[in-house]
């Protein structure tokens, strides 16, 4: 696999997916996450849970980057999951070779 270093972090699928499509895969996310903490026996993981939703502010951060940004992290994200990844050595050498530094 080529990739150069202007290679755009967003995919042509995630530049025509649709909010409904994201906001499907948030309720999944939810319910996996409800599911999970139904099934848990650990008194500490629940009272963390708590913890967090008690502390959670009213606008996150996250929810404030647009929706383009979002999906391209997720894509990012994939990415790595599947090994479509560069060392720090791999794009310093491609650097190099291409600009002559």
């Amino acid at each position: 696999m080529k990739v150069g270093l202007g290679k755009t972090l967003v995919s042509i699928f995630y530049l025509y997916k649709s909010k409904t499509e994201f906001k499907m895969d948030i309720q999944a996310l939810k319910l996996d996450l409800v599911e999970k903490i139904v099934q848990t026996e650990k008194t500490s993981i629940l009272f963390k849970i708590k913890e967090l939703l008690q502390n959670e502010k009213t606008s996150d951060w996250w929810e404030n980057l647009p929706i383009e940004v979002q999906e391209s992290i997720f894509e990012g994200l994939e990415d790595i999951k599947e090994g479509k990844v560069f060392t720090h050595d791999q794009i310093i050498s491609e650097a190099k070779q291409k600009y002559g530094f």
